[in-house]
């Protein structure tokens, strides 16, 4: 054994250890399926240490663990003296020292003492043990999830009392118990997850309950007391409030439901610049959410520390509701449940709050609408428009095309400076078109105060309201006048990040362009640069795919179409073939001693002239022909619409003129080169187009075999 205990010498058992380590080795079977079907652990615990009892061969059995102070304390025991025992035995963990208990606790090792009150490492209780008759002690450690929990202890009243084969079986029996608080301790781990998921299923039920009731609202008081209702009404939170400060920055709740929800949301009256920290407050001045799952006993509780709020407040959340892009107000929930809030659920609370921001947002957005009309109708097609254009000119034309169809526009245009400072425009709509693009201009300093130059050179709106009357725009007036405008506005129109373009409208209305009629055209300008750059992005997408898409079924030395484009080549080739009922050919063509070319000049020289060996090949080539490159010096060519086998021939012949012609290599060399062919024709020397390509390379190998230093081909029947 690892640990120190004094035993007998050994020697062979008895009958009468025999019969008690039966006795005790059935205990243990019993402890077994008790651990099995255990449900509760206090009860759990008490019934293994009575059946240990129940054996006949222990005094006194205890099941111990540490305190929230530190010490060691039984707190389930057997046996005459088990309250004496629980009252009496303690020591501190981290000392690991007075009792067996401690250090095996302290240490994770099994402590064993058959001479107990002889043993140094008792002294501070051997006279306790003495009143108790204590004379033998095993503590063996029990071991949960990976550390150690708690100590089994076995007791005696008689000395050497402990053998090994009896350890062993008490380790099996702390090993037992081990095994079966981890597996309570999964069960509650699960319990605590179902119960998370339940209550995370029931928020969501509330939460889809409060998407279909948003749609509904009539107004924004009753989209904010109903969604408090909402979130009360499915028994997920015990009290909701929605606040927002005052005008004179007072923190407020004016809705909420729930528990008490009147009487105490009329004690939430906070200043969110410097009065007494609380959740809401934090939550308003940190723009995130803030939580307590303790909240009587948290700091941002100060205030509420009542009978009522320790009743209802054990778990407080909030979440800051934006609207128009700006903090607005807190959406609070409470539970009467301590640490009921895990990530999930602030999650989910965040998205409700999130929601009511959007469904605030949208109320904004209808009020605006109703008091803008015919403009924001005409700006919904244009979203449409924005959305759907394929191209920057569709775009662009469609765009100015609608905003002057809308009645409050006479005339727009989108324009750009060229490279001397004149705008030029690229979609103009409207009233007067010809006039406007006649009138020039610019950002020279002369025109530096119109509308359009200001916009670009301010990067931002610009706008008069009495352009008839306004000095700074005396330059351009006249123009503006001949059409009937009465007020215009430029705003810049971004697209990567900088000024691309000026989007100018012309009204024949005064005094139009208001805080929200600015906000709308900015928007649509900015729904303009948004749909330009997903046009770019979509255009380099494209590119790329297609670039992708070319080096997948091309060779990237010569240009010509690879081996994995190979056999659909051949396929299409003796489709057309049978279709037309003419011939067609497969040829295989290598270069003789292509490997001294790289070898004497180098591999720059050889993809050189592999390069222009591929242009040759093509340029010989009829419009029905193609070539691909195999690699190496291999390339691969398809003969099409062939009469018969001269025609192929024929080519052959203008191959081998063109290849006699010297090849130029860097460093001004020049070399001459001969190359091998072998070919096969269908349907002459097979039917079978998966088979052309060996025949051909068949053909080529008995070319290459019978070299002449000069261009040879021959067909596959030939040889």
């Amino acid at each position: 054994m690892a640990n120190t205990h004094s035993t007998a010498e050994s020697r062979e058992p008895t009958p009468s250890a025999l019969f008690r380590m039966n006795c005790i080795y059935r205990a243990l079977l019993e402890q077994e399926q008790l651990l099995v079907g255990a449900t509760d652990r206090p009860g759990l615990l008490n019934d293994i240490c009575e059946r240990l009892i129940a054996t006949g061969f222990f005094d006194l059995v205890g099941i111990g663990s540490p305190d929230a102070d530190g010490m060691m304390r039984y707190h389930h025991a057997a046996g005459k003296q088990a309250a004496e025992l629980m009252q009496t035995f303690s020591t501190a963990i981290k000392l690991g020292a007075g009792t067996l208990s401690g250090e095996a606790m302290s240490s994770g090792k099994m402590q064993v003492s058959n001479h107990y009150l002889n043993d140094p490492r008792t002294s501070a209780f051997q006279a306790k043990a003495r009143k108790m008759n204590i004379n033998a002690w095993a503590a063996i450690p029990i071991v949960c999830d990976n550390q150690t929990w708690g100590v089994l202890g076995i007791i005696s009243h008689r000395e050497d009392y402990f053998d090994d084969d009896m350890l062993q079986l008490l380790s099996t029996s702390a090993m037992l118990i081990g095994r079966a608080l981890e597996r309570r301790n999964l069960f509650e781990r699960l319990e605590d997850r179902k119960i998370a998921l339940e209550r995370l299923n029931s928020l969501y039920q509330a939460m889809l309950e409060e998407s279909t009731f948003i749609l509904s609202a009539g107004d924004e008081r009753q989209l904010l007391q109903g969604t408090c209702e909402t979130l009360v009404a499915n028994g997920v939170f015990q009290l909701v409030g929605i606040g927002y400060p005052d005008d004179q920055e007072i923190m407020r709740y004016r809705f909420g439901a729930g528990l008490d929800a009147d009487e105490i949301i009329r004690r939430f009256a906070f200043s969110v610049k410097d009065g007494t920290p609380t959740i809401s407050v934090r939550a308003w001045q940190t723009q995130q959410m803030q939580y307590s799952n303790d909240y009587p006993n948290d700091t941002y509780g100060a205030g509420f520390k009542s009978q009522q709020v320790a009743r209802i407040f054990r778990s407080v959340a909030t979440a800051p509701i934006f609207r128009g892009g700006a903090i607005w107000g807190v959406l609070s929930v409470v539970s009467s449940h301590k640490d009921f809030f895990n990530q999930d659920m602030l999650n989910l609370i965040v998205s409700c709050a999130q929601m009511l921001g959007r469904a605030l947002d949208s109320m904004d957005m209808k009020s605006r609408l109703e008091r803008l009309g015919s403009l924001y109708k005409s700006l919904s097609i244009q979203g449409e428009i924005i959305l759907e254009a394929p191209d920057e000119n569709t775009l662009l034309t469609q765009t100015v095309d609608q905003l002057a169809r809308g009645g409050l526009f006479i005339t727009v245009t989108v324009a750009r400076p060229n490279a001397g400072g004149i705008f030029e425009y690229v979609a103009i709509a409207g009233k007067g078109g010809d006039q406007i693009q006649k009138h020039r201009v610019s950002l020279m300093v002369g025109d530096s105060k119109s509308l359009m130059a200001r916009a670009w050179r301010d990067n931002q709106l610009c706008w008069s309201d009495d352009y008839q009357s306004d000095a700074a725009l005396e330059n351009n007036r006249q123009v503006v006048t001949a059409i009937g405008g009465k007020s215009a506005a430029a705003v810049p129109i971004m697209r990567k990040g900088h000024i691309w373009a000026v989007m100018g409208l012309i009204s024949d209305h005064e005094n139009l362009f208001d805080q929200e009629m600015r906000n709308l055209i900015s928007r649509v300008a900015q729904l303009l640069g948004h749909a330009l750059d997903e046009i770019d992005l979509r255009t380099r997408l494209d590119e790329e795919l297609t670039q992708q898409a070319w080096l997948a079924s091309h060779d990237t030395l010569t240009g010509l179409p690879n081996r994995a484009t190979l056999e659909g080549h051949i396929e299409k080739a003796v489709a057309r073939a049978q279709r037309h009922k003419t011939l067609m050919a497969v040829a295989m063509m290598d270069v003789n001693d292509f490997k001294l070319i790289n070898d004497t000049y180098g591999h720059a020289s050889g993809d050189a002239f592999l390069r222009a060996l591929a242009g040759r090949i093509k340029n010989a080539l009829r419009k029905t022909d193609s070539a691909l490159r195999l690699g190496g010096d291999e390339f691969v060519i398809i003969l099409e619409d062939l009469r018969n086998v001269d025609d192929a021939t024929a080519y052959f012949v203008r191959l081998a003129a063109v290849l006699d012609e010297a090849f130029s290599l860097p460093g001004n060399r020049r070399i001459n080169v001969s190359a091998s062919i072998g070919y096969c024709l269908f349907p002459t020397d097979t039917t079978a187009s998966a088979d052309m390509l060996r025949q051909a390379d068949s053909a080529l190998y008995r070319v290459k075999a019978c070299k002449t230093g000069c261009t040879q081909w021959r067909s596959c029947s030939q040889i």
